[in-house]
């Protein structure tokens, strides 16, 4: 049985995820389709634009089998975190066979070689990379440079271009961190890159039937009117016919959400708290900027491009603000650490026609299977039910902003009905 795993936040799903999701199938010879995917906050910081049962329905009607969630603390996390969370939970399965992620660089064995470098940090590639940050270099300069360093020890010919597009292009960081950490659990899921040809990731303008959701997100939150006969050619030319129905049904009902939704919950926890260090992604440095910008008020958007420094990054600021209010801690992450970010396979939705993937999963898994929040309770250990009353929190925190804007009542995650296709 061939199982093709796909990591993914379809947020929202368009036509570049149905390639990609077809793409993989086809080039594995999938029987089924396993996908992990984001749960109401992503990666880059902030609320997903729609809620992740809406989002789980839009995958299983495109073909995926079985739909996971990556719980909140790996779902908004770096690059690495968020990689090895989700690919330790479909290593956990003990079913998939191939890992299948979109990149700017189809060549695997340029990305592996790149991966285990970085994996094991030989000698002459760490000196040069500690030495190029004495010196103040960016992380990122440092690391190209020691990179090129390590080739140039080892008489490898490497083009600095092609490297330094490499590591700038926000799939193929994630494609290394895919295989960083296959590598380093020592996976037998064979990783399959697949050439994205939709727009640019960053890319804000609808270009093509294959656009980037930055640039669906982009008309989701600025167009009011959905009648509009130009917006709705434009959305429709994007997404499956069957996405572009949820978000019209949807519209301010609970789609669009966005960052600066949970501004006024910011600011309360900004005024009723005197530090922030302990919390996830956060430093004494950012606290302390915070602490001076204090009493004065800015929205989420604004926080995020007022405390941006050379060494903090907007992301990484709008991942510590979710962090803060969810009170997840670095106390947290070390605990989820140790486990591999593998906790347990929370189920959001699948196919009832995939019963033998699903029998298999349950024979083979070495995480228990969460299939109705109430079972936590009795299958999880202490580490993991913390874990899963953090997601439930963030759940709630989705919904209560869904209501503010609105009005509208999301079930809450002990009443929300798995999403079953037949």
């Amino acid at each position: 049985m061939n199982v093709v795993g796909l990591i993914t936040e379809y947020n929202p799903f368009h036509n570049g995820h149905l390639y990609h999701m077809k793409q993989a199938i086809k080039h594995t010879n999938a029987d089924f389709c396993i996908v992990v995917m984001s749960g109401n906050f992503v990666q880059r910081g902030t609320p997903a634009i729609i809620d992740k049962y809406s989002r789980t329905k839009m995958a299983l009607e495109a073909g995926a089998d079985l739909v996971l969630e990556l719980p909140m603390p790996f779902a908004c996390a770096s690059a690495e975190i968020f990689a090895h969370g989700a690919v330790s939970l479909l290593d956990s399965l003990g079913v998939v066979t191939d890992l299948c992620f979109g990149s700017e660089c189809a060549d695997k064995t340029l990305l592996s070689t790149l991966a285990v470098i970085l994996c094991e940090e030989p000698s002459c590639y760490r000196l040069a990379l500690q030495q190029y940050l004495k010196e103040g270099d960016s992380f990122p300069k440092a690391r190209m440079k020691a990179l090129l360093s390590y080739y140039k020890e080892m008489s490898i010919s490497i083009d600095s271009v092609q490297l330094s597009h490499l590591l700038s292009s926000p799939n193929n960081i994630l494609g290394i961190e895919y295989l960083k950490a296959l590598h380093r659990l020592s996976s037998s899921i064979r990783p399959v890159p697949i050439t994205r040809v939709c727009s640019h990731y960053h890319s804000t303008e609808i270009q093509n039937e294959i656009s980037s959701a930055t640039a669906i997100r982009r008309i989701l939150e600025t167009k009011a009117d959905y009648s509009d006969s130009e917006y709705r050619s434009l959305l429709l030319q994007s997404v499956p016919q069957n996405v572009f129905q949820t978000l019209i049904d949807f519209h301010h009902l609970r789609t669009p959400i966005c960052a600066n939704d949970l501004s006024s919950i910011l600011n309360y926890c900004f005024l009723t708290q005197s530090t922030y260090a302990d919390y996830a992604e956060w430093t004494k440095e950012l606290s302390n900027r915070v602490a001076h910008q204090l009493p004065s008020y800015h929205c989420f958007d604004e926080w995020a491009s007022l405390l941006k420094s050379k060494n903090i990054t907007h992301t990484r600021i709008c991942r510590s603000f979710i962090h803060l209010m969810t009170k997840l801690t670095n106390y947290d992450m070390e605990q989820y650490k140790k486990l591999d970010y593998c906790c347990y396979a929370r189920m959001l939705g699948f196919r009832t026609e995939s019963a033998e993937l699903l029998s298999a999963i349950k024979k083979h898994s070495q995480v228990p299977i969460i299939s109705k929040p109430a079972q936590a309770k009795t299958k999880l250990d202490s580490i993991g039910l913390h874990l899963f009353e953090q997601d439930v929190q963030a759940s709630h925190l989705y919904n209560q902003i869904v209501f503010q804007k609105f009005g509208t009542i999301l079930p809450d995650e002990y009443r929300a009905n798995i999403i079953r296709l037949s």
